[in-house]
This record gives structure tokens, sequence and C-alpha cells, in this order.
């Protein structure tokens, strides 16, 4: 291997951090080259640099990469301002209350890392990300956020009688039947919509697990939950541990169906679970939704539909 492609890996892996390479879960697509991944939160954008019109070699100039850098952290933008924050808000409707944080934002995406075309790169694409971690969560996380309160929050009404349940006794997915170590909550054929801050809810309508119960060092490290399209623990594993509990979501709560109600037996196991301890404090949490639907490039006749053994 030549000095040069060394060079090249090793630039690629401190502009792209190992953290970028672990679990990514559930990919929401936005287009054809832009996704979010809301297993370790990473946001990621690709541009292909526009083609010289005398077809020459000078595709690569500084004012393309530019051009196109420009055109991909402002769609990052548009990505971030349209996710949902809990059940009442976006994060463009929480920071358009605030002139300064939305600065701050918009900053934050204008210096986000991106990788040029190398020399192999016949195709001239470069590629922006962010996270949903670490600084951006610390400013897109309302202050307000009631976080580690203890204080469950209560729907208006029971769901004690409108939904049934299974009150099969629930058993580890590892050896032994305690020592839980985090939780899969399946919620697919629900219709979820990810989100920063979800709540779920017992039938009883009480909270069960949420950010109630997290420190906002832990959310904005780890995530409150993590999304993921398999609740095949052993892919969930590097999230939930090695033995989690797997519970069943009976319904998806709130207009854009953020939040999950879980039978009410289930319910009391999952607040004897989440205590004080690991579990809560690195967020060991993962609720498994639909695979997104593949996108189709009508014109490229090309999708982005992840095939089974690439599933996370």
């Amino acid at each position: 291997m030549s000095l040069r492609i060394i060079l090249l890996i090793l630039m690629s892996l401190l502009i792209f951090p190992a953290t970028a390479l672990s679990f990514q879960g559930y990919v929401q697509p936005f287009g054809r080259d832009a996704f979010i991944a809301w297993g370790n939160g990473e946001i990621s954008v690709a541009r292909m640099l526009e083609m010289a019109e005398d077809d020459s070699n000078e595709k690569m100039t500084p004012l393309a990469v530019r051009k196109a850098t420009t055109q991909a952290r402002k769609q990052m933008l548009d990505m971030v301002m349209s996710v949902r924050i809990d059940s009442k808000r976006t994060v463009n409707a929480f920071l358009s209350g605030d002139d300064e944080l939305a600065a701050r934002v918009r900053g934050l995406i204008q210096n986000s890392p991106f990788k040029r075309p190398s020399m192999f790169d016949e195709g001239g694409e470069i590629r922006v990300s962010e996270a949903l971690r670490g600084k951006l969560a610390e400013l897109i996380l309302p202050t307000t956020i009631q976080f580690q309160s203890g204080i469950p929050p209560k729907l208006s009404t029971s769901m004690e009688q409108s939904l049934s349940f299974s009150d099969k006794a629930p058993e580890a997915a590892g050896s032994g039947a305690s020592g839980y170590t985090g939780l899969i909550i399946d919620a697919r054929g629900l219709r979820v919509t990810p989100a920063l801050a979800p709540v779920v809810y017992g039938q009883d309508g009480l909270g069960t697990y949420g950010a109630f119960l997290v420190s906002r060092a832990s959310a904005i490290n780890y995530g409150v939950v993590a999304y993921a399209n398999t609740s095949d623990p052993a892919a969930l594993r590097e999230r939930v541990g090695s033995r989690p509990l797997v519970v069943r979501a009976l319904n998806a709560y709130g207009s854009w169906r953020t939040d999950l109600i879980i039978s009410s037996p289930m319910s009391k196991l999952v607040r004897a679970v989440m205590r004080p301890g690991d579990a809560v404090d690195k967020c060991r949490v993962v609720i498994v939704v639909d695979a997104p639907e593949p996108f189709v490039d009508i014109e490229a006749g090309t999708s982005n539909e992840i095939q089974p053994d690439e599933e996370q």
C-alpha cells in the first residue's frame, strides 16, 4: 500500500471518527444521498460536484467543492430543523423563539466536518456530517425539559380499557430471567415517528420511561432512546447490553405518534428495570420501528433500499 493511500485513510479517520462507524440503527432517508441514523445519531449528506460544461477534468475546482459543500450543509440544516424533539414540537419550532440559539445551530452546521473527493473518486462526491449528539444535542434539547426529575408525566386519560395486552411473563433475551441490561420496545406496525425525547407510558397513563429518568448529560451523549429496524438482541447488544427486556408496544400516542403505550404488567417491570444505574445512565433503550420505504430515483433508476443482511 502506498504512502499516499495510507495518508488518505488516516485523514478520513480524523474527519469521520470511529464513533460514526458504530451502531446506526434505523436509517431515515432524506432523498437519495442524505440520512439520519437514529442509532448513533449520525447525520450525513452527500453532493456530487457539478461537471464542467466542456467535460474537462476541472470539475474538482475549489469553487465546485465549495458550492457542493454549501448545498449539502443547507440540506443538513433543513433535516435538523425537521427533527421532532417530542410530541409537541420540532427543532425548528423550538428555535423559532430564540434567534441567538438558532444562529449557533446554523454556525455549527455551517462548520460541520466534510470529506473532499479523493483523486480516486471519479464521481467527485463531497459528504458532510454531524450528529444528534454532543454539541448539536446540547443546543437543540430544550433546557425546559425536566431531565432526571423523577416525576413521570401523566396522560389525561387511562388506556386500561381501550387497549388489550398479553399477560405472559416477559423473559430476558439471554440466559437467566433477571438482571436485565436494557430495554427493547417493539413498535413495528405502529407508524412511529422518531423523536429526541419520546415518552413511554403504561396503560395507566403514567410515564414509564423518558427524559424524566435520564440526566441531560446522558441524553446529550447517548440520546434518550435509539431506533432500529430489528428486535434481534444480538444486533442491538451494543446499545442494550447482553440481556435486554423485550416489550411489545400496544400503540403510538399523539398526533405525531412519537410516544408509546405498553401494557400495565410490562410497565411495572420496566419501571423496576430502569432504575438509576447503568441502564438509565447510558440510555440503554431501543425502539424498534418499521424499515423506511426505499427511495427510488425515477430518473436514475436507483434505490437506497437496505438489503436484509445490512439491516440494523
